[in-house]
């Protein structure tokens, strides 16, 4: 009777270890057979770490403690949670910036670096094309007026003026915001 109480507690206690440890192992190889497609260089602020990043399925995954470091942050691990604070104060507010407009900007928070490639964007890539082609648009309506060309052949060009003309004033209003956002950074 002891062999049989014996052996049912061991086979009891084995399906136990196995099918616990089997979860918890689960949980930590969360990242094992994941699809890696590449390790990649990670630069801040113009430094690039020594430790690489990696995207795995499709996220890009870096170094929390070289980037913390990078950026004068704190970094601490307790438990699972990895809780990392800057020392940074929040922008003040000059005289005419109200609060609201802080809040509405959307590039509020970004590097100096990506501020500086998105005021490079908007002005280079999106601004000045469509400045060109507003401008050739501009002079077909005025030679098209001059020749007393058909008035829905005119319609049809002033309506492509006006399309620039709000991409245009929301490019720009797009460059004044981030400029602003640059600002508040120097």
């Amino acid at each position: 009777m002891k062999k049989v109480a014996y052996l049912v507690g061991g086979v009891l206690i084995g399906f136990v270890l196995s099918t616990s440890s089997g979860a918890f192992a689960e949980t930590i190889k969360s990242m094992v057979g994941k699809k890696v497609t590449g390790e990649y260089s990670v630069i801040v602020d113009g430094k690039a770490l020594s430790d690489k990043g990696a995207i795995i399925d499709g996220k890009a995954n870096i170094p929390v403690r070289g980037i913390s470091e990078a950026l004068g942050a704190d970094i601490k691990v307790s438990g699972k949670t990895i809780t990392v604070t800057t020392s940074q104060e929040p922008a003040e507010l000059d005289d005419n910036t109200s609060s609201s407009q802080v809040s509405e900007n959307k590039y509020a928070g970004r590097s100096k670096a990506s501020l500086e490639e998105t005021l490079s964007i908007l002005k280079d890539r999106m601004l000045a094309p469509n400045l060109k082609e507003r401008d050739e648009v501009a002079a077909e309506v005025n030679r098209l007026k001059s020749v007393g060309a058909d008035d829905a052949l005119i319609k049809e060009r002033e309506a492509q003026l006006a399309g620039y003309d709000e991409r245009i004033a929301s490019t720009k209003a797009d460059i004044a915001l981030a400029e602003a956002a640059l600002a508040a950074i120097k």
